[in-house]
């Protein structure tokens, strides 16, 4: 008996990205004093207001089916926080609730793409991305972005010239995970009259909005008028520190929301009732955002300043989110080596650049999730290690 197609699809490269992490924790368990630097995961505890909201809510009875799109109150709450981020007007009836922003991802590419469509990801690309696009039979197009001493950047000729007539949407991500940049709202909002103009969605995963370090979060979906092709993803698994929660929501026009249901009733049949009560608390928090990101500021300066005394390693001040990439092409080992001797010999724990795409073989991905003295600590082995290679 074997599996389907779909497993071998969504089962690629991509996907054994994780295998270094996997192995950490299980030397974690063995007691061995190993960082791990590799998982998106805050390690900040979850605010306890919220914490607070879920237990009145387990205790009021909120524990029954959810209607299919998310309890009204929660999605008008996101509405609320929407026109706060973005402006304009925001409806309920432009969201989705679902159970964290990857399975909003999965379910979007099921609802609009098929065998035969391309959809176009900027590379480097979260490692997941391949996998939610292929699952539908569509093809994954990636545009590589460009890079200079501030960071990467995409260059719209580029994307243009990779649209075709079967280009169904084009995915991004900002702040991006693993790059770390932050797109200009004038690059985005260009990029969102191309997507008009050719009649092709413009996808916009924006889970990292809040931690945004130079400058202010920017997103296609501010510019009105070009909203019609434009659909959001966010959550609040970095902005809340709530990953464990799965809770994540959907901004698309009512077409596609009504897909959202349907899919929905064949999947998951709604998200916990007492989680959405949740939700609508911590979405009223905007303090705690603007805390965490000050924190993760000081730690991004703190790691990039230790790990520059480094000859060897080159990248960039990542300018939003939790995650650097690590050039380490000067050492003569490509990714995957680096980590997985990294982690047997330094015991860190990063992520092999294989996961990001063709172009990353000789890159790391490094999160600065974790206190200030552990991070310089990591940055020390990873130096170390780097040199003596």
């Amino acid at each position: 008996m074997k599996t389907s197609k779909l497993i071998e699809t969504i089962s690629g490269p991509a996907s054994k990205a994780w295998i270094v992490g996997d192995k950490a924790f299980d030397m974690i368990d063995r007691g061995m004093d190993v960082i791990h630097l590799g998982i998106g995961d805050p390690d900040f505890d979850t605010p306890s207001h919220i914490i607070a909201s879920l237990e009145k809510a387990l205790s009021s009875g909120k524990t029954h089916y959810s209607p299919l799109l998310g309890e009204t109150a929660l999605r008008e709450q996101i509405a609320l926080h929407s026109i706060k981020l973005y402006g304009g007007e925001v409806s309920m009836k432009n969201i989705a609730v679902l159970p964290g922003a990857q399975a909003a991802l999965f379910s979007l590419f099921l609802g609009i793409t098929e065998k035969g469509d391309e959809v176009i990801a900027l590379e480097p690309t979260y490692a997941t991305y391949p996998a939610v696009i292929r699952a539908s039979g569509a093809k994954l197009i990636t545009v590589e972005l460009n890079r200079n001493e501030n960071g990467y950047y995409f260059d719209l000729n580029d994307i243009e010239k990779a649209i075709t007539s079967k280009t169904k949407a084009i995915l991004i991500n900002s702040p991006s995970n693993p790059s770390g940049a932050v797109f200009t709202q004038e690059n985005l909002n260009k990029l969102a009259d191309l997507c008009k103009e050719k009649g092709v969605w413009l996808i916009s995963d924006e889970v990292y909005w809040s931690l945004c370090y130079e400058n202010d979060h920017a997103s296609a979906f501010t510019q009105l008028h070009t909203r019609e092709n434009v659909i959001v993803l966010n959550s609040l698994s970095k902005s809340h520190a709530m990953t464990g929660w799965r809770i994540g929501w959907i901004i698309a026009p009512e077409e596609i929301i009504e897909a959202m249901l349907f899919l929905s009733q064949a999947q998951y049949f709604g998200v916990s009732q007492f989680i959405q009560m949740a939700a609508i608390e911590a979405l009223r928090d905007f303090e705690n955002p603007r805390k965490f990101k000050e924190i993760f500021r000081e730690r991004r300066d703190a790691f990039v300043a230790e790990l520059n005394k480094s000859k060897v390693l080159n990248s960039n001040i990542p300018q939003g989110g939790m995650f650097l990439l690590i050039d380490i092409e000067k050492t003569g080992i490509d990714g995957q080596s680096f980590a997985e001797r990294l982690l047997e010999e330094e015991h860190v724990a990063v992520v092999p650049g294989f996961g990001f795409g063709d172009s990353m073989q000789y890159s790391i991905r490094v999160g600065f999730l974790d206190e200030i003295p552990r991070l310089i600590e990591a940055a020390q082995r990873i130096v170390r290690f780097a040199e003596s290679i």
